[in-house]
Parts: C-alpha cells; structure tokens; sequence
C-alpha cells in the first residue's frame, strides 16, 4: 500500500534510521542531459541542458549541425499567483538547447550521450505518471526524498530502462519539490526546493538521466507545470513548442489568464491507423472557467482541433494530465469521480461520449494509482497512472466502483485498480494494445486488453 508521507511520519522516521541526507552536490559543469522529444509539428527534436557558454553540437558519422539555444542561464521571479508559504526567486543556471533531429539520421551524439532515432511505429510504449517527491508546506505534506522506499522514482527508472521502451510517455507532474524541508527531518533533509532548475535537476532529470537517453519521449503537461508552480522551467525545457522558450506571462491579456497556461493540441503519429493526440489540461485543475472568459473560448477552441486531428488515423489515444472518467481515491475506498475543470468543456463538446469518435482510449495521471477502465456504455477506455512515485493515500473499492457511474450513461464494466507504486507498458498488438502494469520492482499487477474502444482484464 503507498503512503502519504505528512510531516509526522516523516519525523517518525527520521528517528527509525532514515539513510543520512545526500551530500550537496557540485556545481554543475559541461553536458548535463540530452534526449530525444515529440514536438508540435509532428516532428522529434534533440534537446540538451549544459552548463556551458554555448550550446553543444549534434555529430553523426558523415556530418554534425550545431544546436540553437532555447533559454539562456537566468534568475525569474517568484511564479505569479503561487500561494505557497515560503516562496523565492527561480534561479536557471543552465542553458536550454535544441535541434530537430536531423532526416536520415540513425543515431547521434550529443558530447557522451548517445541517442538513437525515434522510431516510425513505436510496438513497446512505457508510461509514467506523478513522479516527483512532493514537499508542500501549504498542506505539510513532506515526502522522504532520501529514503528510496518512500519516494520509489529512481527505482521505478531502473526497471523502466531494463524493459527497454520504443517510447516512454510520462502524463504530467515532474516536479513536487516546492517548499523547504523542515529542520532536522532526515528524510528530505538537504533537498533544493522552489521553481529552479537544481529542483528540477533532483526531481526529474538528475534520476531520469538513463532513460532519456535510451527513448525518447512524449511529454505531457500537468497542474504542477502551471505558470502559478513550475512553468517557468517546462517552458524552458520540455514544452512541445519548438525554438526558442515561452515565457510564463507573454500574450496575457486578461486578469487571471496566463498565455503561457495554454499549448495547441498536437498528435504523435504510432502507426498508419494509430496517434497519440496531446493536450494541456495544466491550469485548468477541477474548476472550469466561466462560458464567457477566454479561458473557456481558448480550451473550447482547442477540443474543435481535437476532433480534426481525430479523423487523422483510425485509432487516437488521447493523453492529458487530469482524467474526466476516473476514480478519486477515498480513505475509505467509497468511489467517487476524480473531478476535472475540462469536464464540462468535453461534455459540451461532443455531448454524450465526452471525447470524438476517433478516441478509442484516453491516458491520464493526477490521481495517484494505477487505474484501468473499461465501459459498456459507449465511452473510450480510460488508463491513470499516476503512481510513479509521489505520495498519496487512499484507495478505491473496485467491486463498489463496477455499479458505480462515473458520469450519467456511463456504465462500467471492468475495473483494475492497485495503489502500489509503479509504471505501466502498452504493447501494439494487430487488435488495439495489451497492457501490462508493474510494481516499482518490476513486478506484474495487472494485464488488461484493449480492442477498439473496449478493456478487459
């Protein structure tokens, strides 16, 4: 069962032999990631973060071709509208890069990190969801960042790398860290905090270093990525936008609305009849904008695309953060829908199924388990994973949840739930996918099929 680490079990064990805080690490020098990432388009591009005054080069046996910059070395304000209790300046003291990944190209360095080409129909999909190590002074929520039973994302990587995807997708909330860890509490002891890139670094790229480099990947933007949190940082960094970095802010017209909280929806061909469609539910949590703000004309203009995109390919698989037909977890485990604020703008969409014709499963975090539904009604399959490793409680009542209707008309008729931590893999089989959920260690919990729009487990 996973667990919500609050302050008190927290102190709890860092009397019970918690391992000694992290040494601070150097600052940082040369190369210190690169990877390979799905961007609007489609296309891939080769993306980098260095210390260095310039960005590095791409070389290939026959050729090379320098990397543009994305974001240079900066110190960024507070985020705007952040509501935490100890807040401080953004400082960026590396430099963001970026190259499309060059046509015809197999593989390709990037300083010591070799990476090979994106694949033209990916047959092995791993995805990760909710990963980073949650400090949170607003809710005294203090995870052990250190202790690696705790916070399980470095194992959950380990095993993801041996299982050696064709393409990792990871659905949003890379970055938990977001307030200081309390004195002389061992378990977070030493832990950056706030918005910076050295959050950033001990939150996701530092233990994700290996598995960018073996895949590449779709990144998927989730409320902890809002311009009010870590924005500042995705824009830079993993935003699908291509050349050179949105600012948090930039375009904003209107009280309340950041530009920079809205991307354009984009698609990731898999195959001649499949895609993924991406979309960015970051600000929107589980309030829905008011019919007249631009807000809601803004989100309600980028589901019309979504249904264009869907008539792209046969099968869509459309992947946002917050989930619209899920369970929210309950101490208890009383079923109940896990809200979203984009509910109302689906159902206004396409009225009875919430999603186009086209969408046969919908992919998702933000609830932190692992979730696989199946509907008798006519309603797309939905995944959540949500449980690679930040912390959560609650559960949910599976056999309670079967009779349970998410929405009215929507009647269920598988449900897989786990609460441990983990990661799941999607694996292309002529009918839809198989679906395998794992344990941090890399152990089975659950097999499941999908077939058009039907899950079975």
């Amino acid at each position: 069962m996973r667990r919500l680490a609050l302050l008190p079990l927290v102190l709890l064990a860092a009397c019970a032999g918690t391992p000694p805080p992290p040494a601070e690490p150097p600052a940082p020098a040369g190369l210190q990631q690169a990877w390979v990432q799905a961007v609007a388009g489609p296309g891939w591009a080769v993306r980098a973060l260095t210390a260095e005054a310039r960005c590095p080069d791409l070389a290939w046996p026959g050729g090379s071709a320098p990397m543009a910059e994305r974001a240079a070395p900066a110190d960024e304000p507070a985020p705007p509208g952040n509501h935490e209790p100890e807040r401080k300046p953004s400082r960026f003291t590396l430099r963001a890069c970026e190259a499309p990944w060059p046509a015809g190209v197999a593989a390709l360095q990037v300083g010591d990190v070799a990476l090979k080409a994106p694949p033209r129909h990916p047959h092995r999909i791993l995805v990760l969801g909710d990963t980073g190590c949650r400090l949170k002074g607003s809710t005294h929520a203090y995870q052990g960042c250190n202790d690696p039973l705790d916070w399980p994302f470095p194992r959950v990587l380990a095993q993801a790398v041996a299982m050696k995807p064709d393409l990792v997708v990871h659905v949003g909330d890379f970055h938990y860290r977001e307030s200081p860890c309390p004195a002389g509490v061992a378990a977070c002891a030493g832990s950056p905090w706030g918005y910076g890139d050295d959050t950033w670094q001990a939150d996701f790229f530092r233990p994700a270093q290996a598995l960018l480099a073996s895949a590449p990947w779709v990144f998927v933007r989730g409320n902890h990525e809002a311009c009010s949190r870590a924005g500042q940082g995705w824009l830079r960094y993993l935003d699908p936008q291509a050349g050179p970095a949105r600012r948090c802010g930039e375009g904003t017209t209107e009280p309340g609305f950041d530009a920079g909280d809205f991307t354009a929806p984009f698609t990731v061909p898999l195959s001649p009849r499949s895609q993924l469609i991406v979309f960015d539910s970051s600000e929107i949590g589980t309030t829905t904008p008011p019919r007249t703000s631009p807000a809601w004309a803004r989100w309600r203009a980028q589901l019309d695309r979504v249904a264009e995109l869907a008539q792209d390919r046969a099968q869509s698989i459309f992947v946002n953060h917050h989930p619209s037909l899920a369970f929210n977890p309950h101490p208890l485990g009383r079923p109940g829908l896990s809200s979203s604020g984009l509910t109302p703008l689906l159902q206004d969409a396409t009225p009875s199924r919430l999603f186009p014709a086209g969408v046969q499963l919908t992919l998702h975090g933000h609830v932190h388990m692992h979730q696989a539904l199946g509907f008798a009604s006519n309603h797309p399959a939905t995944l959540v994973v949500g449980n690679s490793g930040s912390a959560a409680s609650g559960r949910v009542d599976a056999e309670a949840a079967l009779k349970h209707e998410l929405l009215p008309g929507a009647r269920l008729e598988t449900v897989e739930i786990h609460t441990d931590f983990g990661f799941s893999m999607l694996t292309a089989t002529p009918e839809g996918w198989d679906l395998d959920a794992y344990d941090a260690l890399g152990q089975p919990l659950a097999r499941c099929v999908v077939a058009g729009q039907k899950l079975r487990c």
